[in-house]
């Protein structure tokens, strides 16, 4: 694998540090869950403004595949992207076969489902979604990929792909079998004509043993004629309690972190080694440390778990 080493790693602290929450205490653990995992494999679904950065302390460790359908642009990011990313020239979709792209205003917005018209007419925000060009593109299913690749276990996936996530999913059948993390683009209204939406690609992931952990950016959209008071939304992780003021509008989108649903306390399944470790790091990365914690205490390596509860604990009164 290219980027792989055999060396011990020491992680940028400040990098870790950031990406990882800054909780004084997860460089050092970081870093010992690096040193101890093999090399893994990521997939990058929607990577148009480079690979997913929350990934790059795994870059010695880590081959990820990015995909981009348009060939030019493709072979741009190729071009300029590190040793351990690569660019494949291929749209995803549950099938092989032959997909119109609907190119939009903003590139990166651009779908395999049309823009519903009455977002990008109505909605200011949304404007960058009317659709300026259609493209026809060749697109293969991540399981035939992988196949194609010969890439032995994907450890994460990261899909944002304006709507045609599930698509992907379904294609994917085989290699979720072994993930352990999905990082996902969710819609609970459509952005999108006839795209699934989150309570579909919920079902579709618990179905396949996967459970829900955490909600990134809330996205709410609002027409310009529309005038929104001020409310407050709070978000609570006992004891604490945190209320952001925000402005009105409906709930459009959020990323989705997904990860199997043996790796939280509400099971009490064992998790083999290799598998833990390769989950635990990535927990860690999200900044999941609770998460992490959990994975390694159901790990045959009481040891590690040990050493992971000693180094998160190092921090400052």
């Amino acid at each position: 694998m290219r980027g792989s080493t055999d060396r011990p790693i020491t992680p940028s602290a400040e990098f870790v540090l950031t990406a990882t929450g800054g909780i004084m205490g997860t460089a050092e653990a970081f870093g010992t869950l690096l040193n101890a995992c093999d090399p893994l494999n990521l997939v990058d679904v929607g990577a148009r403004w480079g690979a997913n950065p929350r990934w790059e302390a795994l870059a010695s460790k880590v081959q990820t595949i990015c995909f981009e359908p348009d060939g030019d642009e493709c072979a741009r990011l190729a071009a300029k992207a590190p040793p351990h990313v690569r660019y494949l020239p291929y749209g995803l979709a549950e099938h092989s076969g032959p997909q119109t792209l609907y190119i939009t205003q903003q590139p990166a917005c651009s779908s395999i489902y049309p823009p519903v018209s009455g977002l990008y007419n109505h909605y200011p925000s949304l404007s960058e979604i009317r659709p300026v060009r259609a493209l026809d593109i060749d697109c293969r299913s991540l399981d035939e990929i992988a196949t194609m690749e010969k890439l032995d276990g994907i450890t994460a996936i990261k899909l944002d792909t304006q709507g045609s996530e599930l698509d992907i999913l379904r294609g994917s059948k085989n290699v979720l079998k072994h993930c352990c993390l999905v990082d996902i683009e969710v819609e609970f209204n459509p952005l999108y004509e006839g795209q699934g939406l989150f309570c579909d690609v919920d079902r579709f992931l618990r179905d396949r043993d996967f459970v829900l952990w955490r909600f990134e950016n809330l996205v709410h959209y609002a027409p310009n004629d529309v005038h929104a008071a001020r409310t407050q939304v709070t978000i609570s992780n006992e004891p604490r309690h945190d209320s952001i003021e925000t402005t009105g509008g409906q709930l459009f989108w959020a990323q989705a972190q997904y990860v199997r649903a043996k790796y939280p306390r509400t099971s009490d399944l064992p998790i083999p080694e290799k598998e833990g470790l390769r989950a635990a790091l990535v927990a860690g990365l999200y900044g999941f440390w609770d998460l992490a914690i959990e994975i390694t205490r159901k790990m045959p390596t009481p040891a590690l778990h040990d050493a992971l509860l000693s180094e998160l604990s190092n921090r400052p009164e």
